[in-house]
């Protein structure tokens, strides 16, 4: 019986073990985000969270703002790793000529208001990452978006408006057009 009883708590321990997560594995390590450029660069996207919490008025918990870090492996082997941490979650979207598109969604907490910016940035692998999310070159945007990118840094925005009813939803379409440097709005218009 007390073979049995032994036997029964090493298997209870050992299972429960293997529920349990090491911390500081950052989230998107199960499937994260991986990206390899025209040239050879291999951009890492994992998600994180910050490691300070936002007291929430009137919850009895935090918030913790999700974080994003970038890690560029150039092609070479010496000094070619490069990493950065942004605040913000970033979703790549595709990539174009020498650039890798994202939408990058940022959270402000103000007392029990949670609101979300989003912009849709560049990042060029060949250069240096900026030190925060302003130094991509980016463009603001209406949430929630769909995107969509195709040939030559054109890219699809479809932005979709609830009305007051399930009838009235408009949807708002935008082609955007990555020049090297800025995006520009090649056209807009109301979809049916």
């Amino acid at each position: 019986m007390k073979l049995m009883t032994t036997i029964g708590l090493v298997l209870l321990v050992s299972m429960s073990s293997w529920a349990q997560m090491p911390v500081g594995i950052p989230l998107g390590s199960r499937g994260g985000n991986a990206v390899v450029d025209g040239g050879g660069a291999l951009v890492v996207f994992d998600s994180l969270r910050s490691s300070t919490g936002v007291t929430v008025t009137g919850f009895r918990h935090s918030f913790y703002a999700p974080q994003t870090r970038v890690t560029i492996q150039s092609p070479g082997t010496t000094g070619n790793v490069q990493t950065v941490t942004y605040d913000g979650e970033m979703r790549v979207i595709g990539t174009g000529t020498g650039v890798i598109y994202a939408i990058v969604t940022v959270f402000t907490l103000s007392g029990t208001t949670l609101t979300s910016t989003e912009s849709l940035i560049a990042i060029k692998p060949g250069q240096s990452l900026p030190a925060a999310l302003s130094g991509f070159p980016s463009l603001a945007l209406i949430s929630p978006v769909e995107a969509r990118v195709g040939a030559s840094d054109y890219i699809a925005l479809v932005t979709v408006t609830a009305g007051s009813d399930s009838t009235t939803a408009t949807r708002t379409a935008s082609v955007v057009h990555f020049n090297g440097a800025s995006f520009d709005v090649i056209s807009s218009g109301t979809l049916p």
